[in-house]
């Protein structure tokens, strides 16, 4: 029994936890998920990450150390690269969200002191009526 158990495990490849099928099919949700993403949103660092979990399917066919290294590396700079544009995206979004926070309460203000303004006419009324100013009779 323990023979079987550890032929099995000596068949496994350490890096891929999952089967091909299993992993191509995470890839291609994965894939259109962050290009739906990138398309909705426009930021950069869905297509970085998109990229980082795509490029894992290398150890499906290259398990050298080599391959591995090389993947480590790359999958250290896209996450760290899609970490610096999300950051970078997150800070656009909070200055855009504050500049039509500000516009919204511009137009708040600028209604009220034309309701204000209108206020003042009506309450002037019964004085208005009798000005001397306006249009002839």
């Amino acid at each position: 029994m323990l023979n079987i158990l550890a032929e099995e495990s000596a068949m496994q490849n350490v890096y891929t936890p999952l089967p091909l099928t299993a992993h191509m099919v995470f890839c291609f949700i994965a894939t259109a998920l962050y290009l739906t993403l990138y398309y909705r949103k426009g930021s950069v660092h869905y297509l970085l990450l998109m990229f980082a979990i795509d490029a894992t399917i290398i150890t499906q066919y290259w398990t050298s150390t080599l391959a591995i290294t090389l993947l480590g590396i790359a999958e250290i700079l896209l996450i760290g690269a899609t970490i610096f544009f999300n950051v970078k995206y997150q800070k656009k979004l909070k200055a855009e969200n504050a500049a039509k926070e500000a516009a919204r309460k511009e137009a708040e203000e600028k209604a009220k002191a034309a309701e204000k303004a209108e206020e003042e006419k009506d309450e002037n009324i019964v004085e208005n009526a009798f000005d001397d100013e306006g249009e002839p009779l």
